[in-house]
């Protein structure tokens, strides 16, 4: 389906998910046909951009379900039989076994940051931070909250990784997961 495809696309990351209780390399070969038949996984053929900028490949990893009543040897039996270096993450949602540490395996492979933000003179907002790709700058997050008024940008203060609590920091600072940004305009 087009649609299905362009939302592949549109991607940061794809999950393939495989019940490790059933035929897992009948899964993967279906999943990998699908993928690979449209271009959609990075691999030697496949870069992440073409020379346009549009997206091609994207970045996946494997969600190896129902590990509570798996095979003996079904992880196993999946990473040798998957020619790609996926992550394999096993979880059971029966026991919660590998489900409080998914989230933060997702967010690691997305390559991204929280970042929140500190009105002058106010609490940071501690609910909705700004999601940055790791090595962003404080320019860079200038840039996203509003890119006109980016380059206003007088001066920054930040709570956080490295730094003592309110230090004034340069423009090209690289920011850290979690760390508090005040942004000061001209």
């Amino acid at each position: 389906a087009p649609g299905q495809v362009g939302t592949y696309r549109n991607c940061d990351l794809i999950a393939i998910v495989i019940d490790l209780s059933a035929n897992v390399e009948e899964q993967m070969l279906i999943c990998l046909d699908f993928l690979e038949s449209r271009s959609l996984l990075i691999d030697s053929e496949t870069p992440e951009h073409d020379s346009h900028g549009n997206a091609l490949g994207k970045k996946a990893f494997c969600i190896c379900t129902k590990s509570d009543i798996a095979k003996p040897g079904a992880l196993e039996s999946l990473k040798k039989f998957c020619k790609y270096p996926f992550e394999f993450v096993e979880i059971s949602a029966m026991t919660d076994d590998g489900l409080e540490g998914l989230a933060e395996k997702l967010f690691n492979l997305l390559e991204i940051i929280r970042i929140y933000s500190k009105p002058p003179g106010k609490s940071a907002d501690m609910t909705d931070p700004f999601t940055l790709p790791v090595g962003s700058t404080v320019m860079d997050l200038a840039t996203t909250v509003h890119r006109q008024l980016a380059e206003k940008l007088k001066f920054a203060r930040i709570w956080g990784t490295g730094v003592y609590d309110g230090q004034n920091t340069q423009r090209n600072h690289i920011l850290n997961d979690k760390d508090v940004i005040e942004l000061h305009f001209s």
